[in-house]
């Protein structure tokens, strides 16, 4: 079994998808890093104290990682778009952390 990634950077190039899904489940409030951190500290069993973390799951990143898995297959459309998101993720893999500066749509 592969060890914990360590750093956002492993989280993003592991799992892109899941930062995908994670970025549109927060409808586009997480960057990409931002939704690596949520993702990391989820492996790490920490708290995450970003205000969408903290205000809709009660700072518990598992629980968001878990909607955005469990709701996959829905995110589609304005402002949960996959492939928008998985685009922005794959820029940032490419150029080595090259993402939007506030939230990911705009």
């Amino acid at each position: 079994m592969k060890e914990k990634p360590e750093t956002v950077d492993e989280v993003i190039e592991r799992w892109p998808a899941l930062t995908a899904h994670l970025i549109a489940e927060s409808l586009g409030y997480a960057t990409p890093s931002k939704a690596g951190q949520i993702i990391l500290d989820t492996v790490h069993g920490r708290e995450n104290w970003c205000e969408w973390i903290y205000s809709c799951y009660s700072c518990k990143p598992f629980e968001a990682v878990k909607d955005a898995i469990r709701n996959r297959h829905t995110h589609k459309g304005y402002m949960s778009e996959y492939r928008l998101a998985r685009a922005i993720v794959d820029r940032y893999n490419a150029t080595g952390g090259e993402e939007p500066l506030f939230a990911s749509w705009f």
